[in-house]
């Protein structure tokens, strides 16, 4: 994860700094951290002059996101969430361009399928080339899982004598299979 305050280096150090506001916590590089307090003067006289332009644009915002049935709350609370174990966000995460721990995978699940999906281009399941040497085992696959949606339909449909030939069928495919995959 990137210092919070520069930008430039990896955060190492968690700082506190009890303000007017409350206590304030930033991830930081040891430069910055040895410089001080890296919230300084100069960025919080910048943020009192722009919080009438953070106002409008959040209020802009917030109009889009009512109008298309968002709730801009939601979102907002959707990017704040960090995982526990290193402490990064979804933002940190894009910006990195990899996940900081083991942990992230479950804490940013719900998201990783969207994320995949954007970078994708809407696909989720792979589409492309095979080695050879899978082209058999996948096609026996592909077959085993057709006919076992076809045996559920047969199965609902009350159709048990045919279904118990589809059955065994699907059994002889597992049991070849099997043996091409001992080979």
């Amino acid at each position: 994860m990137l210092c919070e305050n520069c930008h430039l280096n990896e955060a190492e150090v968690k700082l506190a700094v009890k303000g007017q506001d409350g206590i304030n916590e930033k991830w930081v590089c040891s430069t910055c951290a040895q410089g001080g307090n890296p919230w300084t003067q100069n960025q919080q006289i910048q943020a009192q002059d722009d919080i009438e332009g953070a106002f409008v644009v959040k209020q802009i915002l917030q109009h889009l996101a009512a109008k298309h049935g968002i709730d801009f709350d939601e979102i907002a609370f959707k990017e704040e969430k960090r995982c526990p174990t290193c402490h990064m966000t979804l933002k940190d995460i894009a910006h990195v361009g990899k996940f900081g721990c083991a942990d992230c995978y479950a804490t940013f699940k719900d998201d990783i399928v969207d994320i995949v999906r954007r970078v994708q281009g809407g696909q989720i399941e792979h589409i492309g080339k095979t080695p050879r040497s899978s082209h058999r085992k996948l096609a026996l696959k592909k077959q085993i899982e057709e006919k076992s949606s076809y045996l559920n339909q047969l199965i609902e449909e009350q159709n048990f004598e045919e279904a118990a030939v589809v059955r065994d069928e699907i059994k002889a495919l597992k049991e070849d299979s099997e043996v091409k995959h001992d080979e």
